[in-house]
């Protein structure tokens, strides 16, 4: 390829993504509603656009659920591609939505298709009993609409509980996800590596004590049933 091929390459790439940054909107979390736009790197003439909005429970108790609305646009006019609704999809109550971001990783579950995912984090600010976790769910399309093939997952986790300002343990869990060279039902298997820590303070006269152990790495394969890949239970929920 020339200089100047590859200059205008460049240049058409540089245009395309201008043109999607402007089509996408971005809205700050306000505790009620969110919006998040990002170019997608695989397929620079599209964008990634998911927004949620609050709906509150009939009681009237601070708790509720977050609408999702998901879509792919078109670059250069926003207009949708392909589109996904989920009422209620996240629970919001002790346990707060905090943000919901979407991940552009190389998601490549078969030689033409691609997944993208969405990491929404939820917290419960409290200095007793500590808590945030991170799951991730992954999407593919299909024509014009958008189809979970992954949800539920807890890519991290930070929870504890403290008798004082000393006293007490945190326990924080990371995942990873790679793809495998394997397959199930058309979809390459997924490899989901756990590691993570625990931390114990104590009391020592006056002084607060704190021994950090490594927890041991664990792995887990997870396999595609044909509509969705299987989440087991201990890699979900609180």
């Amino acid at each position: 390829m020339t200089f100047k091929n590859t200059f205008l390459l460049a240049f058409t790439l540089l245009a395309i993504t201008t043109q999607a940054q402007a089509a996408c909107t971005t809205k700050s979390f306000d505790g009620k509603s969110m919006s998040r736009c990002n170019v997608w790197p695989a397929f620079p003439s599209q964008a990634i656009s998911v927004k949620s909005t609050y709906l509150a429970d009939s009681g009237g108790d601070d708790a509720g659920v977050f609408d999702l609305d998901l879509a792919i646009l078109n670059a250069s006019n926003a207009k949708p591609i392909a589109t996904y609704h989920k009422p209620g999809a996240y629970n919001s109550d002790a346990v707060q939505l905090d943000d919901v971001r979407i991940d552009t990783a190389r998601y490549r579950l078969t030689p033409d298709v691609r997944a993208f995912g969405l990491r929404a984090k939820f917290v419960h600010s409290s200095h007793a009993i500590p808590y945030e976790k991170t799951d991730l769910a992954l999407y593919v399309r299909e024509g014009d609409s958008l189809r979970p093939v992954l949800e539920g997952l807890v890519v991290f986790k930070d929870n504890g509980e403290f008798m004082n300002d000393c006293e007490g343990y945190s326990k924080k869990i990371r995942r990873t996800l790679e793809i495998a060279p394997s397959s199930h039902n058309g979809f390459a298997d997924l490899i989901v590596t756990t590691s993570g820590s625990k931390m114990k303070n104590t009391q020592s006269a006056s002084q607060c004590v704190s021994k950090t152990t490594e927890l041991k790495k664990k792995q887990i394969t997870l396999t595609y049933d044909g509509q969705q890949y299987n989440v087991p239970e201990d890699l979900r929920g609180y």
